[in-house]
């Protein structure tokens, strides 16, 4: 077990690393982990190690190593995750008429890699591609990680500060898991609010092999009438996904 909450971890701080954080001294990446300096060190470490992860002596910051790069070529070779999805997605919105995204977690959170709007137009001004939602609050994000082990999701969702963005945000740990179980026996979620005002999704997992890999929604402003028609759009669009992935994970 130790092993396994070693690799979480590691996998966690290379995870912090972005666009807007090329380098992270270990102090930092405690505070957004949300983990001892200790335990943050001995990830870098392993990272390290491994070549994920390079120190810089003089200022005692780590960068992005050379495996990091070689995974990014590897990645590229095959084709990504939004080529699949995109076509998906687009069919999705124009069948519901409704907001589609399909969405990957992000350490605590999960972010749009295809976004379409459907024919009741758009649910903010701009688009959704690459949008952050929490992972405590909105359908897409609750759906995924109800889909995870009880001590893995709480690394992700309760066991760090939860923002309350809407009257109807569930922000206490003991309600949240009940919630978090009850999705996972249906298979789906549907919420109102509870991110957004006034808007409502339905999501439902992608699954790879039975591992999550991420979540598909159809969104829209005010009610959504949430029938097993729409559920089973959703779920289609879902399977048509991991059989694509599947596929591809085959050939290669």
């Amino acid at each position: 077990m130790e092993r396994v909450n070693g690799a979480a971890h590691a996998l966690e701080a290379l995870l912090a690393f972005d666009a807007e954080r090329d380098s992270l001294g270990v102090s930092e990446l405690a505070r957004r982990l949300g983990c001892s300096t200790s335990t943050a060190q001995r990830a870098v470490n392993t990272l390290c190690e491994l070549q994920f992860l390079r120190r810089d002596d003089q200022t005692r910051r780590y960068y992005l190593g050379t495996a990091v790069l070689q995974l990014t070529k590897a990645w590229n070779r095959a084709s990504s995750l939004k080529r699949f999805a995109e076509p998906i997605i687009i069919d999705l919105a124009a069948s519901t008429g409704l907001v589609a995204t399909f969405a990957v977690p992000d350490h605590a959170h999960m972010r749009s890699l295809v976004a379409c709007d459907g024919k009741e137009g758009a649910l903010r001004g701009y688009p959704l591609g690459g949008e952050l939602f929490p992972a405590h609050a909105g359908a897409i994000s609750k759906v995924y990680y109800a889909q995870l082990p009880e001590k893995a999701r709480a690394r992700f969702v309760t066991g760090r500060p939860m923002a309350k963005f809407t009257a109807t945000t569930t922000t206490d740990p003991l309600q949240l898991e009940q919630e978090f179980r009850k999705i996972a026996r249906a298979g789906y979620c549907s919420t109102h609010g509870e991110y957004d005002e006034a808007v409502s999704a339905l999501a439902v997992p992608v699954l790879v092999k039975n591992d999550p890999l991420g979540a598909i929604s159809v969104a829209t402003r005010g009610d959504l009438v949430v029938d097993s028609t729409l559920i089973a759009q959703c779920k289609q669009a879902a399977n048509d996904l991991q059989s694509l992935l599947s596929l591809q994970r085959r050939r290669r």
